[in-house]
């Protein structure tokens, strides 16, 4: 048995220790004392070789021995990941990872991975192929990390919109090239992860896209076409909150086409087709048919009692821009009032456009609705012009329980205004009757009468109740 208190053996293991703790210090220190700011063409050169990023080192390079062996760069200057593209961005650090045996010489320097800090990075729609052949590009293994960064998507020097990285790792091997980001995406968090088999047999790849702070999933399969073809296809669902949303796609020459889809919820089933245009201009021309829309269903839902939902989506995002084309084929309610109908929606700028709003009512006539929500000043309002055009005044009066004494021989009725859709108090500019000899309009008096009743039972009621048959009985009830 060896004993530590013999003679000498206690200072031999200390020499011993404190030899290969110098050693290694040594070692780990050789980096120290290379020549950096004359051989920056050859760090570049090393970076684009381990990462596919050519980059302009603009100041001095630092050497540090903790937490691990890495090279500090600042204020670099990123150049460019394809041949295309110039001037992409910049980043205030970037944290090269030397591997422990590549330290011995400047010659044999090599990095494991990079960590990119505090970056701006610019793609244009123009170089969003290259960044897709970057990111599957095999000759480039050695991961990168974006953190604290932001990266811009650009139509020539217009910006589209950006995404503030939290975090964003890309990596590549010979089984998949994967890219996983957190950030946020119109001040709203999102998560992406990106795979894709890397396989001469197969060429496509999975996304998926989560926004959890409102509950949206996005799942999506690409598959690209032959070499060189822009054309790229696939699958997608999108999980929203008791929604889902099944369809195939394609797209080409920056068009995203809907060709086929399936929409099932609590309240609607039906299909969606049209294209998005993504470039220049993020647009979309879309039809949605509704084969069922349980009214009912809509009336209790979490979105009709959230008084406050549509003033909170007012002013519409000024990126969405685009037309919608809605067909309800069957509306079910207690009531069965309103049976079928379709919408014309455009969204401009902000604003959403009703061009025309037409609700067929069973047997009775129709409805037909015009105007724009907008933010106007302070205040959010649904400027309209309604024209209630009545066909069969025997079941119309039989249906709103309107005595006999109050009938009067039925003519469309145009109705123009706004409402506040904070407070939903409406103001009537004017009220006629569109008779084809002649136009009966409400004076002042008659007018502000009707105003203050159609107002005291929105007052009264939670904008649900005020949809309910009782509520809309009164409102019609006050022309009579």
């Amino acid at each position: 048995m060896i004993l530590l208190n013999q003679p000498g053996l206690k200072s031999f293991i200390i020499y011993v220790f404190s030899f290969i703790f110098l050693t290694l210090f040594i070692y780990l220190g050789i980096p120290f004392f290379f020549d950096y700011k004359n051989n920056k063409s050859f760090l570049e050169k090393k970076i684009f070789e381990n990462f596919g990023l050519i980059i302009n080192l603009s100041s001095n390079v630092k050497y540090n021995i903790f937490p691990s062996p890495r090279l500090n760069l600042k204020n670099v200057e990123i150049l460019n990941f394809s041949e295309t593209s110039m001037n992409i961005g910049s980043a205030k650090k970037i944290i090269l990872k030397i591997p422990f045996n590549k330290l011995i010489s400047l010659k044999t320097l090599d990095f494991d991975s990079a960590e990119i800090i505090n970056a701006v990075i610019n793609i244009k729609t123009s170089e969003i192929n290259d960044f897709k052949k970057y990111l599957n590009n095999l000759q480039h293994k050695k991961a990168i990390q974006l953190k604290k960064s932001r990266i811009n998507l650009l139509d020539k020097k217009k910006l589209l919109f950006n995404v503030d990285l939290k975090k964003i790792r890309i990596s590549n091997n010979s089984l998949f090239s994967k890219l996983d980001l957190k950030g946020q995406i119109f001040n709203t968090k999102i998560k992406i992860n990106y795979r894709k088999k890397n396989s001469n047999k197969n060429s496509g790849g999975n996304v998926v896209v989560s926004l959890p702070e409102i509950g949206l999933n996005i799942k999506l399969s690409i598959n690209s076409g032959k070499e060189n073809n822009e054309n790229v296809h696939g699958r997608a669902s999108v999980l929203f909150p008791n929604n889902k949303i099944y369809l195939d796609y394609v797209l080409n020459n920056k068009v995203l086409n809907i060709s086929s889809s399936r929409l099932i919820n609590n309240y609607f089933k039906g299909e969606l087709f049209g294209d998005l245009f993504l470039f220049p201009f993020s647009t979309f021309d879309a039809k949605l048919d509704i084969s069922l829309l349980k009214f009912k269903s809509i009336l209790s839902s979490r979105f009709i009692k959230n008084n406050k939902l549509l003033s909170q989506l007012v002013p519409f995002n000024n990126k969405i821009n685009g037309k919608m084309n809605i067909n309800f084929d069957k509306i079910t309610s207690s009531t069965n009032i309103i049976n079928s109908g379709n919408a014309n929606l455009e969204f401009r700028n902000g604003i959403l456009i009703v061009k025309e709003i037409k609700l067929n009512m069973n047997r009775i006539g129709n409805i037909k609705l015009m105007g724009k929500i907008l933010q106007q000043k302070k205040n959010k309002l649904f400027i309209f012009n309604t024209k209630i055009n009545l066909k069969n005044s025997k079941i119309f009066y039989s249906r709103f329980l309107i005595p006999e004494k109050n009938r009067i021989d039925l003519v469309p009725i145009v109705l123009l205004g706004k409402i506040n859709l904070e407070s939903y108090k409406i103001n009537l500019n004017k009220v006629y009757f569109d008779n084809e000899k002649d136009q009966k309009e409400l004076d002042g008096n008659e007018l502000l009468l009707l105003q203050k009743k159609i107002n005291e039972i929105f007052s009264q009621n939670l904008l649900n109740d005020v949809l309910k048959y009782s509520n809309l009985r009164k409102i019609i009830n006050s022309f009579f």
